[in-house]
């Protein structure tokens, strides 16, 4: 079981006999809206009963799903899990369970950057997913592994990974981490994760 097995089971219970586990999530690809800066990739966007939710990812799909599609399915692969990201937000918006989940204007680019630049100052960093902001800006704290790490930065496609998902599961609740973004701001909600979004709409 990852975190994403608990953050679903959470969501499951939330919804159980709402009749909202039988609604359908439109899954799109939206090329022309806001994106944070901190995740690459492209800008997947969920819409549940009027509210949409985003997830950046390298691994975009377009579908109509029901949210249950996610109920205990094992989400074998990286195009799985961003879909079910992007739904987790669409239906923790439609619910308010979470705030933050569309992205800030670029014009907050430079002061979010800032203030995340003070949080995590003298810090040995290790990022979860690919971020060339954060590679660029913070590059001199950035560390090779997760054991030399005082502190984790996550981003979408870190969240979707092999790779990530066991880092994250190893290390949560033993080191500081920080999820960054809409893109994870449904599940940091759902299982109580620190979540960085200050500008976030």
């Amino acid at each position: 079981m990852s975190f994403w097995h608990d953050a679903i089971g959470k969501l499951e219970t939330i919804l159980a006999d709402s009749g909202c586990e039988d609604g359908i999530v439109t899954l799109s690809v939206n090329y022309d809206g806001d994106i944070c800066q901190y995740p690459r990739g492209v800008y997947m966007e969920g819409q549940f009963g009027g509210r949409s939710g985003q997830f950046v990812t390298s691994e975009p799909l377009r579908a109509n799903t029901r949210v249950s599609f996610m109920f205990g399915a094992p989400l074998a692969n990286q195009k799985q899990r961003a879909a079910a990201g992007a739904i987790v937000n669409a239906v923790s918006a439609f619910l308010c369970l979470s705030r933050r989940l569309r992205p800030c204007t670029p014009d907050c680019y430079t002061p979010c950057l800032a203030e995340l630049s003070r949080e995590v100052a003298g810090k040995r960093l290790y990022l979860v997913g690919p971020m060339p902001v954060l590679e660029r800006t913070l590059g001199n704290q950035v560390v090779d592994s997760p054991e030399a790490a005082d502190l984790f930065l996550v981003a979408g496609d870190g969240m979707t990974s092999d790779a990530g998902i066991a880092c994250i599961d190893e290390y949560r609740g033993k080191k500081r981490m920080i999820f960054l973004g809409p893109s994870t701001a449904g599940v940091s909600g759902l299982i109580n994760l620190e979540h960085w979004c200050p500008y976030g709409r």
